[in-house]
């Protein structure tokens, strides 16, 4: 199974922000995790529009989380960055083009390993993986 960019910068996002109580701007987190800046830009819109992360506007603001880390589960925000965890062709929102369809054992089979792969994430939450991940100084020229 192979997930997008896009999830794992969803989920470094997350950890950047709940590592600091100070409110993040997308130039910090373009610099502290190496991503480019319209990458963070989109994440994070679509993480704030999701009620994972709270931006605000103008001095004093910036990017927070809006939520406790605890109450984030990692199998939650990754079914939002990838709704169509289509492990294999058929399971795609298009239409697929095989000879087995629509009568087919694997489609269930590979359904059932992508549920049980979220399943999984979902026991840990963004609380969990701080706990055990080592905070990351911001290079001197981003602070």
């Amino acid at each position: 199974m192979r997930l997008s960019q896009a999830s794992d910068f969803a989920l470094r996002i997350l950890m950047a922000a709940g590592q600091s109580d100070a409110p993040q701007t997308v130039d910090k987190l373009t610099a502290q995790l190496g991503l480019a800046k319209s990458h963070v830009m989109k994440v994070v819109a679509l993480l704030a529009r999701a009620g994972y992360l709270e931006t605000t506007r103008g001095r004093g603001g910036g990017i927070r989380l809006a939520r406790q880390p605890a109450e984030i589960r990692l199998g939650d925000v990754v079914r939002l960055i990838e709704p169509d965890l289509g492990v294999v062709a058929c399971l795609k929102p298009a239409p697929a083009d095989c000879v087995f369809l629509p009568r087919c054992a694997l489609k269930g089979a590979m359904a059932r390993a992508a549920e049980a792969f979220l399943d999984s994430l979902n026991s840990e939450t963004l609380a969990s993986i701080l706990a055990g991940t080592q905070q990351v100084p911001l290079p001197t020229a981003a602070r």
